[in-house]
């Protein structure tokens, strides 16, 4: 029998819930944000993509998201957990829940996220390890203010240098002399101007050309420094180098100056300073300490590959190189804490807490300025990319600082616990004619799930999740004992999760006897499924497929999401799925992703859509065969139904939304009764059509008369300062 998300799913009213989701993803499912992963997906999404495979057509999918549902025990599984977003929400909805991942930094997070961590016991190890810990590492972070009176440093500025190839005198790799500015530049107009020729911090105006140092009364514009594109000019000879190629022929990675600081004075101010040689001393005291303590260290190759390759070029081959002897010092003291506490889930989920610091805590990271989170993470880019402006958080932290332990504690770890303890889901609603958002509580259990990581001989009980961490081409789940498939599969050619996760496996495994380990320096798996190649990755894609296919049900339901601006992500796409013996029988479009993520904004036609490709076993497809032009008619009247539907929401698409649309849905029209080899001839023939095809759609894009994108930040505020809702007070909730 056919489920809802077949026939009636209700994508457009669905995506409204997503995009505000989508801005704060930390805030409404904070369960997956404990730890950094790539491509985590949306909560609201996958509850709803669950209950419309689970429901008969005609079922009010918006109206049931926001009623409590059990669905008594049907067994979900997700082999490419991820973040765990499959397999939480299954979880919340009375299923039996089966993760799989093959890197083991996603099985910890999920494993993780998804136990039982009491609140009391947490707070009590966390003030234990803060006794042994916090002084010791905060007096790392300590210098004086502009009066002389002792303070705390919040961040450290640094610089790349590089020696010039004819002078040999070091270049300060500063793109710009300011580099400082608030978020909010026209409310906010003061940034921070560091001087060329003597170093000294003074306050400016953003946009101005023509400054003059205080100090040394050097008059030049802060707007142009040392660095254009990557080159990079030597001011002492005028001689222009490039950069990376410079730093390779070093041998090492370049070299560090501190030139100013930002530190909190004794009554709550902020302020911008120059680095002292007391600056200096204490870092050099800080490095001799960790060398005289010797504390194990990271000092595992970085290996070559796609997300790798740039830092390499840069002179960097060990991972503990991204990190300076400060840096190393506070982050070896706080892991050695956590290690030494006693054996129970809350030191493990300090132990991811640790883990996720360091994405904040390196010579990788950089300065977002005031008015939001200071510290922008190092894979801001999902890229190992070389900054070269660095800051230096402090560690531990103090009441105003961005990326520190003690704050994430509170930012990711206790919020993560209050949605463990009360999870709710995000309505929209219409307050004084605005459209608002509110939380609804009451609908599930409280997050506390007894994780196993090995199949039971009786099967799973209920309220058990099993997790475990391997190639899920390969599982030991029993034929057809699963009712549903739902999964986010990578990319084969975007971001190669397993290069950059290397990055936190190599601490866990070192402090933390990473459990998946296998005696393994790095998390890359001649399985994983991520391979520039297409035909590779459909080829792993679809082993993974095969083994869904052997433990479904025969009347079960794959659901995947997915996007691609190219012809050969879908052809690849369409070749794993029809090789593994499925086909095509939905698609369902839907937001997607984090609405600010830098990639995107950076897009000239952003993808802002994913699309939900819903298959079933060929044996269960009913559908008659078409001829092509028959099937490029239906994709064509289907992809316009489409984005009415989402016009009528005010939701204006991109083209490439356009093209990822009538892509999904040239599949599941020209998928009955073809195989692999047939559909990928008729759908190749067909992209000869399609530019065109999209021209005419944009006509019909065009239409919409508010864009939902654009109102997202108003409705996030309503929502942040918006009243809780009860859905177990108030059964009739209309929310959707």
């Amino acid at each position: 029998m056919n489920k809802a998300i077949e026939t009636n799913f209700p994508f457009e009213h669905l995506s409204e819930v997503a995009e505000i989701e989508s801005w704060r993803k930390e805030v409404h499912r904070p369960i997956y944000h404990m730890h950094k992963w790539w491509a985590r997906r949306l909560g609201s999404v996958f509850r709803a993509v669950i209950l419309g495979a689970s429901q008969p057509p005609g079922a009010d999918i918006m109206r049931l998201l926001y009623e409590p549902v059990d669905l008594g025990g049907l067994v979900v599984f997700d082999p490419f957990m991820g973040s765990g977003t499959t397999v939480g929400e299954a979880y919340k909805l009375g299923c039996t829940a089966i993760g799989r991942d093959i890197n083991p930094v996603a099985y910890r997070l999920v494993k993780t996220a998804l136990s039982k961590i009491s609140r009391q016991p947490l707070l009590d190890l966390y003030r234990q390890l803060q006794g042994q810990v916090e002084t010791e590492l905060r007096q790392l972070y300590v210098s004086a203010d502009r009066n002389g009176a002792a303070c705390d440093v919040l961040y450290y500025f640094w610089v790349k240098t590089l020696p010039c190839p004819a002078c040999q005198e070091q270049v300060d790799l500063f793109s710009s002399y300011v580099f400082a500015r608030h978020t909010y530049q026209a409310r906010f107009p003061q940034v921070q101007v560091i001087c060329p020729d003597c170093g000294q911090v003074f306050p400016d105006l953003h946009g101005n050309e023509d400054v003059t140092c205080p100090r040394c009364r050097l008059s030049f514009d802060p707007q142009a420094g040392s660095v254009r594109g990557a080159h990079a000019t030597c001011r002492s000879c005028g001689e222009t180098f490039a950069m990376a190629e410079r730093a390779l022929s070093q041998g090492h990675p370049p070299a560090h100056r501190p030139y100013a600081k930002l530190i909190l004075t004794r009554d709550g101010a902020k302020e911008y300073l120059p680095i002292t040689m007391e600056d200096k001393n204490a870092y050099e005291f800080a490095c001799a300490e960790l060398a005289r303590k010797n504390p194990p260290l990271p000092h595992v190759e970085i290996l070559p590959g796609f997300n790798t390759q740039q830092v390499l070029n840069y002179g960097y081959r060990y991972w503990d190189e991204m990190f300076n002897g400060r840096q190393l010092l506070a982050l070896t003291t706080l892991a050695g804490g956590i290690q030494q506490l006693p054996a129970c889930p809350e030191r493990d989920a300090l132990m991811l807490l640790f883990s996720g610091v360091l994405e904040f805590n390196n010579m990788f990271a950089s300065y977002k300025g005031e008015g939001t989170g200071a510290v922008r993470h190092m894979f801001a880019h999902h890229i190992l990319k070389p900054e070269r402006t660095p800051i230096e958080a402090n560690v531990w932290g103090t009441s105003k600082s961005s990326g520190a332990f003690s704050t994430l504690f509170e930012s990711r770890m206790l919020r993560a616990i209050r949605y463990k303890e009360a999870p709710f889901e995000t309505a929209l609603e219409r307050q004084n004619g605005k459209q608002a958002s509110r939380k609804v509580f009451g609908l599930s259990p409280a997050i506390a799930a007894n994780v196993i990581d090995k199949y039971p001989a009786g099967g799973i009980p209920r309220q058990t999740v099993y997790l475990s961490c391997g190639n899920s081409a390969n599982t030991d789940l029993p034929d057809k004992s699963v009712d549903l498939v739902v999964t986010d599969p990578p990319f084969f050619d975007n971001v190669h999760y397993s290069e950059l996760a290397d990055f936190f496996y190599v601490w866990q495994q070192m402090y933390f006897n990473e459990p998946c380990s296998q005696d393994r320096a790095t998390t890359r798996h001649i399985g994983e499924v991520q391979d520039g190649d297409v035909e590779s990755f459909a080829d792993k894609l679809s082993q993974v497929f095969q083994e869904c296919h052997r433990v479904l049900k025969d009347d079960g339901l794959l659901v995947f999401s997915y996007h691609h601006s190219r012809p050969d992500g879908w052809s690849a796409i369409a070749a794993a799925v029809l090789g593994s013996g499925f086909t095509f029988v939905q698609s369902q479009p839907v937001k997607s992703e984090m609405s600010g993520a830098t990639p995107k904004s950076q897009a000239k036609s952003p993808i802002d859509l994913d699309v939900l490709l819903v298959c079933r076993k060929r044996h269960g497809d009913t559908r008659d065969r078409v001829d092509i032009d028959s099937a490029y008619n239906a994709a064509i009247g289907n992809t316009a139904w489409k984005i009415r539907k989402f016009n009528g929401q005010g939701r204006t698409l991109s083209q490439n939304d356009i093209k990822v649309i009538l892509l999904s849905q040239l599949l599941v029209e020209l998928s009955s009764g073809r195989d692999r080899s047939e559909l990928l001839t008729s759908f190749n023939t067909l992209m000869l059509r399609i530019t065109n095809a999209i021209d005419e759609l944009n006509i019909t894009q065009t239409q919409a008369q508010v864009s939902l994108y654009q109102s997202s930040v108003q409705q996030l505020v309503l929502f942040e300062e918006g009243e809780s809702y009860d859905a177990t007070a108030h059964p009739a909730n209309d929310g959707g």
